[in-house]
């Protein structure tokens, strides 16, 4: 007993010590290379990690583009192949190109076969339809070709030293035990070379069954080849699915983590530069090292434990305008969602933790280990080609399940500060939708159009998916009064459209529904919802919302005529801050039970009728202001 008292006594002051090492250690040196210094986090009693957005603020302007919606019975309109486990994407930007190569399997992780494949886009945001880069791979056998195996890679591109683009592949899972690592060219037609063998983990050489890239006559592909194999800090992406070379040589540099006792590699780096020129590497877990020798050495590995985190991909990358960005899931739990970005100017310090992406809709398909929300988080890694104008680019994963990619505009920000007069005609067609938040799945597309009988522009939100829906957000300057104006198109009769205005923190204080009924539906205080009057198709209408925030009510008008009047806010004690307009019903909550935690993948467990489109819902908008 006594000796139990003195084993937690010394525990204890382990624990103290620690906090005290992790309060004074002097953020940027080995023993804390980053340090998150901002208010908002989800150990923040003010802010809830269970809703999907968790209750943070928006980036403004960030434009969210589906870049896959996986589809089993309708393959044709997805990739081709109707597997529905989709994971672990890449990114880089070569040749006036992005590129996005991702991994398939049919079900669930790590269940073979598996590929992996790759979708290409000009701007971001409209994708090819994806195509396989690395096919299923099958291990020799006695005399026969006998066993699947799946796919796995931290990494998938390399744009070497002459211009070249290398893409790869490794066949195997995570824990050192797979085959090796394969390679291909990508060529400037957007066709590819041939696939061949360019590193064999530790004694599966024989199982190599693509020659060695050695072998190529392409002496120019040689060369990038060899390129890379010489890169000592991008290399370092290959070393948790390569472990076992990790006793045997030095190849990779980084030291091994310490976790739980057992000695492990760090998993999914990346890195940036310091003004300083110091490299600072990221693992996932917060894991963070540092190099002062351009990667010859790097200081022994410790966890930012002042980043709230769920246990996916965390991307860190230097942005066009000097500032620094982190890109993760600042949450705990099984469930990976909100997609946030904390910035910062010096790449030690970090601060201002705004959204990315919020939405979580339900899983469609049921498979191993689909944890749900926006995961595995990916950049473009420096040397791999910059996309034109400050944006800074991520992709992800949606649930595994759906592939993503996010436009976030430099420098990011969370305020608005003016009177907003939105004039579309200034926006490209089918662009850039300057300003506003767009959530905008491949069925449910939000983009700038020519608006109907009319020769202005005007923003667009289309919505034929059953589990899904269109979203468009404008974050306002926040003040006691303001006026908001637009004006309002359904096309047909009788379809929905929820216009919310909201807090900061995502707090719903006006609410009103165009409603299949064909009737406008307000929200006044915790009533529900009651029709004001009817709505007709095929007309526009000019909406008036006068908001109080001191009072805590509302007024409403519809072609100036006043339909709601001193109506009291849904919540209290907040300021709006933002309008929501959305083609489906809210989803944010914080109850996430619906997420079935199932780990194995049930025949008949699938969402109804999840791969057909339902009729049309579409509205268009124009005319958007604010005056405070």
């Amino acid at each position: 007993m006594e000796r139990m008292k003195i084993e937690h006594i010394i525990s204890t002051l382990l624990i103290v010590l620690s906090s005290i090492i992790q309060i004074y250690a002097k953020p940027g040196d080995k023993s804390e290379p980053v340090r998150y210094v901002g208010p908002v986090t989800t150990s923040n009693s003010d802010y809830d990690s269970g809703y999907h957005d968790g209750q943070f603020r928006p980036a403004v302007g960030v434009q969210n583009y589906q870049i896959l919606r996986a589809n089993r019975t309708h393959p044709e309109l997805a990739d081709d192949m109707g597997w529905t486990y989709n994971h672990a994407p890449m990114l880089t930007y070569w040749n006036g190109m992005f590129y996005c190569i991702y991994l398939s399997n049919p079900t669930g992780e790590h269940i073979p076969p598996g590929v992996t494949l790759v979708a290409m886009s000009k701007d971001g945001k409209n994708w090819s339809k994806p195509q396989v880069i690395f096919p299923i791979y099958f291990l020799p056998g006695e005399g026969d070709w006998v066993d699947l195996i799946h796919m796995h890679q931290r990494m998938a591109f390399y744009v070497a030293p002459d211009g070249r683009l290398l893409a790869f592949g490794f066949y195997g899972g995570n824990k050192g035990d797979g085959v090796g690592r394969v390679v291909r060219e990508v060529y400037k037609d957007n066709t590819f070379g041939p696939i061949y063998s360019i590193k064999a983990n530790f004694g599966r050489k024989k199982d190599m069954t693509y020659p060695m890239y050695t072998e190529s006559n392409d002496k120019g592909f040689v060369s990038a080849c060899d390129a890379f194999l010489n890169d000592k800090v991008k290399r370092i992406q290959w070393w948790e699915e390569d472990r076992t070379a990790a006793n045997k040589d030095d190849f990779y540099r980084v030291p091994w983590i310490m976790d739980d006792g057992e000695k492990s590699p760090g998993q999914a780096f990346c890195y940036y530069t310091r003004p300083d020129s110091v490299l600072v590497g990221f693992f996932k877990a917060r894991w963070t090292t540092l190099s002062f020798d351009q990667g010859e050495s790097w200081s022994e590995p410790v966890q930012c434990n002042t980043l709230s985190y769920a246990g996916a991909k965390i991307w860190a990358q230097r942005m066009d305008n000097g500032q620094y960005a982190l890109v993760y899931n600042p949450t705990g739990g099984l469930a990976r969602h909100p997609l946030s970005i904390a910035t910062g100017d010096d790449g030690i310090h970090f601060d201002n933790l705004l959204n990315v992406h919020s939405e979580v809709p339900l899983k469609r398909f049921w498979g191993r280990e689909k944890r749900p929300g926006p995961q595995y988080v990916r950049g473009i890694i420096e040397g791999n080609g910059n996309p034109p104008g400050n944006d800074l680019w991520v992709v992800y994963s949606v649930s595994k399940e759906d592939m993503w990619i996010s436009r976030i505009p430099v420098p990011v920000r969370g305020d608005v500060t003016g009177p907003i007069n939105d004039n579309f005609n200034e926006m490209e067609t089918g662009g850039v939708v300057t300003d506003w938040n767009v959530y905008s799945p491949k069925w449910c597309p939000v983009e700038v159009v020519v608006a109907p009988y009319a020769s202005e522009k005007c923003l667009m939100l289309k919505d034929v998916d059953p589990y899904d829906y269109a979203k468009a957000v404008r974050v306002f300057n926040k003040s006691e009064k303001q006026q908001i104006s637009f004006d309002l198109y359904a096309e047909c009769q009788h379809q929905v459209l929820d216009v919310e205005v909201v807090s900061a923190k995502g707090e719903r204080l006006v609410q009103a529904r165009f409603d299949t009924t064909g009737s406008l539906l307000v929200k006044k205080g915790n009533n529900n919802a009651t029709s004001v009057t009817e709505i007709e198709s095929g007309k526009w209408y000019t909406v008036m919302i006068d908001l109080d925030a001191k009072k805590e009510q509302f007024n409403l008008s519809l072609n100036d005529e006043k339909l709601v009047t001193n109506a009291a806010f849904s919540a209290k004690g907040t300021v709006p801050e933002r309008i929501i307009f959305r083609t489906g019903d809210y989803r944010l909550t914080n109850d996430v039970t619906e997420y079935k935690s199932g780990d194995q993948f049930v025949p008949g467990f699938d969402e109804k009728r999840p791969d057909d489109p339902v009729a049309p819902v579409v509205y268009y908008l124009k005319n958007f202001r604010t005056r405070y």
